[in-house]
């Protein structure tokens, strides 16, 4: 659970309320991509025609050559050339939702590649999945007595030795921080595998079940289980059962429920 695509949330379109790029769109890209190094290209032919001007012609016929690998690089990078820009698109791979980069001609004769408006629809580089808002307790199951939660509360075990309670929610990562719309304790463990998110996971506890939600990690959170660990949806609030073990990232957490 190391890289960002072991972590990646399953069954999420990676494309999700992106928009198709119109046919205009597509061809106004074009032209605007090719517009410079045509330009150059008719230099150079002007100045070949005169033959004491040979060398500015290889210059400009350089120069249009750097303009297409230009253009192909900018797309490879981040799906974005100036064309592209005017008409406000981006091309990526259908498969991942990402630049194509070095695959960017492979793909495109495979027909892996897809144009989509950025306005009309989300831009395929944005985040697929709305930040997450904690439900309010609701009012026909009142929170348990204080007594009730300090005695109950279960006991969250880290792998590097600490025993926290959790009788409030709790943050954990390597700089933990709790919006004010939703107060928790924030345990900032030190994690010098960097497989940590400065927040990556919130624990809480309604008294009978607890909570999991992965706070978009880039290394995810998954249920350790009798076979392969299972991830946990980005911002997903999730119950989990007693004595369950979780991976952050490469560090293991084990909640005790007592009783």
């Amino acid at each position: 659970m190391t890289t960002q695509d072991q972590a990646r949330p399953a069954h999420v379109d990676p494309l999700v309320l992106t928009a198709p790029a119109r046919v205009g769109q597509r061809i106004g890209a074009l032209v605007v991509d090719a517009l410079v190094p045509v330009a150059f290209a008719v230099v150079a032919a002007l100045f070949a025609a005169d033959g004491g001007l040979a060398g500015l012609a290889w210059l400009f016929g350089l120069l249009a050559a750097a303009a297409i690998v230009a253009a192909v690089a900018m797309t490879a990078r981040s799906g974005r050339s100036l064309g592209r820009i005017a008409a406000g698109t981006r091309t990526v791979k259908r498969s991942t939702g990402a630049a194509a980069g070095a695959s960017l001609l492979p793909a495109f004769f495979a027909g892996g590649l897809g144009t989509f408006d950025v306005h009309r629809g989300r831009d395929p580089f944005a985040p697929a999945l709305a930040p997450f808002e904690f439900p309010a307790v609701p009012a026909a199951s009142p929170a348990p007595g204080r007594d009730a939660v300090q005695r109950f509360a279960p006991v969250i075990e880290l792998d590097s030795g600490e025993r926290l309670p959790l009788a409030i929610p709790l943050v954990l990562g390597r700089n933990p921080s709790a919006p004010a719309d939703a107060p928790a304790d924030e345990y900032r463990w030190a994690d010098l595998s960097r497989t940590l998110s400065k927040s990556h996971a919130r624990l809480e506890w309604d008294g009978r079940l607890v909570w999991v939600t992965d706070l978009g990690s880039t290394n995810g959170t998954a249920l350790r289980t009798g076979g392969a660990a299972q991830p946990f949806l980005a911002f997903q609030r999730t119950p989990i059962p007693p004595g369950a073990i979780l991976e952050l990232g490469d560090r293991v957490v084990t909640v005790r429920v007592p009783g």
